[in-house]
């Protein structure tokens, strides 16, 4: 029941300080309620190292260098990818042995390479598959193992190979691929040699290599051992794997490649014949497969070869007649042995029926003349009937075997036509034979009938029907052949109607619409060349009045930066330093030569000498005259340094000297020293004089600063900053806590600088960032309201995203453990110092014996544990060390801050002037306040106060070490509560 665990904890605390007899017990309800079921899992996850609490031990998958998670201090780290570890409390993670790994952070135990994969190194955080020819068959493999002969394995990651399939072999160990045997042989499975390929049986094959030797199919065969395909044999028709093929034919039946074929009816072979021969005129054969013809009966006749029967004919009176005779009456022919008419479409001629002529026609059989076709219609040879000319064609005559097409420039729309129309204006046909014409496109016209092209609209003109063109309107303009005008490009216009092009817009105009037909004047402040569709913004360097083709150039001693200009005016005088030597400049050729200066205008770099008693550096825009305490009794100087300083404790009363004689003695002021050969100087940053003519400056104590040259006095630091020595220049050699605040997010706006607490913040804070040191921020006055925490170990926040707080409304400074060290600091993780107390460079902690225990980098501390020194040091070399000059904390030392939860001072005596009891011991008083659950409150080994129980006392106490302790078990401690009026931070 973990949510009343807190309740059931304080009323324990409060218990076991006033009753003996009760802490006992309330101590065995404790350890009861804390008791706190674990779920097993697999991994530690991030989530899980962030939710632990101070001097939790650190969970399975996860090490710190104590085993323990201190706080900012030395906090659980999970375990490396190749790394896990099993058990709670651990200093390190254990790597992976080959065969296993893990690939991600936090496991507990390391897992197995699956079948087919392998590692062979310590700490691994993958497994890699076995290479084609190889297999690792159990899971954890360390080593693939190779494919033995005969078999082979064609993927990576494999749990086994493969046996080598018919027709292939594999004599070697560890192959991805078999052998083939070649075509027309084959070989067992598995086979290990090329010598198990053997040739494939008479009546089998293998046609190709690599496969098994199959038996010829039905028609066909093999009479040859290794073959690699078989032979045609119709003759076969249910054998597979047939060696040999046998043929013959009998009568009526001749070969036809391995097969007989018969003789078809009105042919017939003998035996041994190898063609089959048409019957005789005279003669027939009505059967497939005839070894005879028979002749033709009588009463019949047959007059061709390859008869399949005779046609009758009265008149023969014997066998065998090719032919037969008969007289028929006019239209009418002999066929098969009787008179016929002719056939509609034919007439009789001599005995014969003759197809009609083309143009002729014959409607009904047994004609004996054919008829003429009719104007508008047509025939062709053999024809029953005349067929009507198509439209697009005509016939003006009688009896013709075709129709005449339309001439071009004509169209027929009407079948049977005997005459053809003209195109009509605005239309056109160009080829014979049309059906009706085509309207002239775009652009072109026709005025007359029967045209066969159109004409094109001329240059400047568009059509504006098919009969007719007119001029292109003004802003427009077109080619030949124009359907319609185009108007004239940005840039350019066309004045006039029927233009054939468009000009460009005159220099100094422009034209910035399409189709115009006049130009705009360009205005003041740009410049339009020829063709031009905008105005173009004058340069830098030159000036446009209206109407400009071009920028006029500012003349020389003056200069303009910007773009637009329209007058003059708006060209500028040369700034003063510098010289303007052409014309059109946009900027200032250059500085003025040293030795010379130029006032605002000048046009050279030597424009005018620099007087006597005065010096001008390059860009000089008026003399420098010589600083008091010298002179110059030359024209043309160049620097400070050609101002001879005035002999020593003399002085000018002015600038400008021109000669030695206006040097008169004078007295040092305080900020200054007196040097014996330089005469007065100033003090430097971090020293001072007050009085006058000082022999020396002295150096800021301790605790103070001066960042200005001729002081009189030094700065005191913050009251929370200390410096390490005399002699500090500046506030950032203060050491101690800054924190800066911005009006704007991502630190923008107006930022400042604080150094101490701040009880009322009287500006908006959008973003802030703590430069060294620790704070505390509250969204009220005061240090009220919501609070949280921030260091310089932190990047700068925008407020919103920081807690809770929605504004900044005071903060204060936290100095404990930072800029100063508490109990030896093993805690203190300051950075204030890297050096030692003799002044040598610390080495980084990684590099020595405590790297496990120590926080990184080369930073003062006392990280060995239980064997702790007096105070923070560091390693000088890797096996020498020394003290540093870290200053011991005095709050929470010598007296207590908020309710004494960070006290480390060494009282060990109550109000009532009694001994404390160890707080590690049950004797006289038991209690729970043990090391290490409440090492957070600084209880240990010990008796000095502390106050463990900040939830229900605001200040350090102790158990009474004496007998009278089961009547009065506790007492506060006589320790003064700590302000800055009684009490110093820091003590060295």
């Amino acid at each position: 029941c973990p949510e009343i665990v807190p309740e059931a904890k304080q009323w324990y605390q409060r218990r076991v300080r006033d009753s003996v007899s009760q802490t006992v017990k309330m101590r065995s309800l404790t350890v009861f309620l804390l008791l706190v079921v674990s779920v097993a899992s697999q991994q530690t996850t991030p989530d899980d190292i962030l939710s632990l609490e101070d001097m939790d031990e650190c969970p399975k998958g996860s090490w710190a260098p104590s085993g323990i998670h201190m706080l900012e201090i030395e906090e659980c780290d999970l375990c490396s990818a190749g790394e896990a570890n099993n058990d709670v409390a651990q200093e390190s993670c254990t790597s992976c042995s080959p065969g296993t790994y893990t690939d991600d952070l936090g496991f507990w135990e390391c897992k197995k390479c699956p079948a087919g994969r392998i590692n062979t190194e310590d700490g691994s955080d993958q497994c890699f598959d076995c290479e084609a020819g190889q297999y690792s068959p159990v899971e954890g493999g360390t080593s693939c193992d190779k494919c033995l002969p005969g078999h082979h394995q064609d993927q990576t990651g494999s749990a086994g190979c493969k046996v080598c399939p018919k027709g292939t072999y594999q004599g070697l160990e560890g192959q991805a691929q078999c052998d083939q045997c070649p075509a027309g042989t084959s070989s067992p499975e598995q086979s290990t040699t090329a010598d198990s390929c053997i040739d494939c049986e008479a009546g089998t094959y293998s046609s190709s290599a690599g496969s098994e030797c199959l038996k010829c199919p039905i028609g066909e065969y093999q009479d040859v051992a290794g073959s690699t395909s078989c032979k045609p044999c119709p003759s076969n028709t249910d054998t597979e794997g047939a060696k040999e093929c046998k043929l013959s034919c009998p009568e009526g039946q001749v070969p036809e490649g391995e097969v007989c074929k018969s003789c078809n009816a009105g042919s017939y072979a003998a035996l041994g014949d190898t063609v089959c021969s048409k019957c005789a005129k005279g003669s027939y054969s009505n059967i497939d497969g005839a070894g005879t013809c028979n002749p033709c009966p009588v009463k019949t006749y047959g007059p061709e070869e390859g008869l399949t029967e005779c046609k009758p004919c009265d008149g023969n009176d014997a066998e065998g007649q090719s032919e037969c005779k008969i007289v028929c009456p006019a239209g009418e022919i002999v066929q098969d042995g009787a008179c016929v008419p002719c056939p509609a479409g034919e007439y009789e001629n001599e005995g014969e029926c003759v197809a009609c002529a083309a143009g002729t026609f014959s409607s009904q059989a047994g004609s004996s003349s054919c008829d003429l076709c009719s104007t508008g219609h047509f025939s062709s040879e053999g024809a029953v009937s005349c067929e009507v000319c198509p439209a697009g064609q005509y016939q003006d005559k009688e009896g013709q075997a075709l129709c005449e097409d339309c001439a071009a420039g004509y169209y027929g729309d009407q079948a049977a036509a005997t005459t053809c129309t003209k195109c009509s204006a605005g239309f056109y046909n160009p080829n014979q034979g049309q059906t009706s014409c085509t309207e002239c496109p775009a652009g072109t016209i026709t005025d007359n009938e029967g045209q066969l092209a159109c004409q094109e609209c001329d240059a400047g003109s568009y059509s504006i029907s098919s009969s007719k063109c007119e001029f292109c309107a003004p802003g427009h303009f077109s080619d030949d052949m124009a359907a319609v005008c185009d108007p004239c490009d940005v840039g350019s216009y066309a004045p006039n109607a029927g233009s054939i092009g468009c000009s460009p817009a005159e220099a100094g105009s422009y034209v910035d619409e399409k189709g115009a037909s006049e130009t705009k004047v360009c205005p003041a402040g740009s410049y339009c060349p020829e063709g031009s569709s905008v105005p173009i913004d004058c340069k830098a360097g030159n000036y446009c009045p209206e109407g400009s083709p071009a920028g006029a150039p500012c003349p020389a001693g003056t200069y303009n930066p910007n773009t637009g200009a329209a007058v003059i005016a708006e060209c500028l005088a040369c700034d003063a330093g510098s010289y303007c030597s052409s014309e059109g400049q946009s900027a200032p050729t250059g500085l003025c030569s040293a030795g010379y200066y130029c006032v605002e205008g000048s046009t050279s770099p030597q424009q005018n000498l620099s007087p006597a008693g005065h010096y001008a550096p390059a860009g000089s825009s008026a003399p420098t005259p010589c600083p008091k305490s010298t002179y110059n009794p030359l024209a043309g100087s160049v620097s400070v340094s050609d101002c001879t300083p005035c002999p020593e404790g003399k002085e000018t009363s002015t600038e400008a000297a021109t000669s030695a004689d206006q040097c008169k003695d004078i007295n040092c002021v305080p900020g200054y020293y007196r040097d014996p050969a330089k005469g007065c100087q100033i003090c430097p940053k971090g020293q001072f004089s007050n009085v006058e003519n000082a022999v020396a400056c002295r150096k800021c104590p301790k605790g103070q600063y001066n960042s200005q040259e001729g002081a009189v006095q030094c700065m005191q630091c913050p009251v929370t900053s200390y410096t390490w020595s005399v002699g500090t220049d500046s506030l950032d050699g203060c050491i101690g806590p800054v924190i800066e605040v911005c009006t704007g997010e991502d630190m923008t706006g107006n930022c400042y600088r604080y150094y101490d607490n701040n009880p009322a913040v009287n500006t908006t804070i959008k973003s802030v960032q703590v430069i060294r040191g620790e704070f505390e921020l509250f969204d009220q006055p005061n240090y009220k309201g919501f609070h949280t925490k921030l260091a310089d170990r932190h990047v700068a926040h925008n407020v919103e995203e920081i807690g809770r707080l929605n504004h900044i409304g005071s903060f204060k400074v936290i100095l404990n453990d930072v800029f100063c060290y508490l109990d030896q600091g093993w805690k203190f993780r300051g950075s204030v110092r890297k050096t030692s107390k003799s002044g040598k460079a610390c080495i980084d902690w990684s590099k020595t014996p405590l790297k496990r225990k120590a926080a990184p980098g080369n930073s003062c501390q006392n990280p060995d544990g239980t064997r702790l020194a007096p105070k923070p040091f560091c390693y000088i070399s890797e096996t020498e060390t020394e003290e540093c000059d870290v200053p011991a904390c005095i709050w929470d030392m010598d007296c207590y801050t908020d309710n004494g939860v960070q006290y480390r001072g060494h009282k060990g005596v109550n109000l009532e002037d009694d001994s404390c009891q160890d707080w590690n011991k049950d004797f006289p008083i038991i209690h729970g306040y043990h090391s290490p659950e409440y090492s957070w409150a600084g209880v240990g080994s010990h008796t000095y106060c502390r106050n463990p129980s900040p939830e229900s006392e605001n200040r350090p106490w102790c158990f009474r070490d004496n007998w009278w302790a089961i009547i009065t078990t506790w007492a506060y401690c006589d320790i003064p509560k700590c302000s800055r009026d009684a009490f110093d931070f820091y003590r060295f």
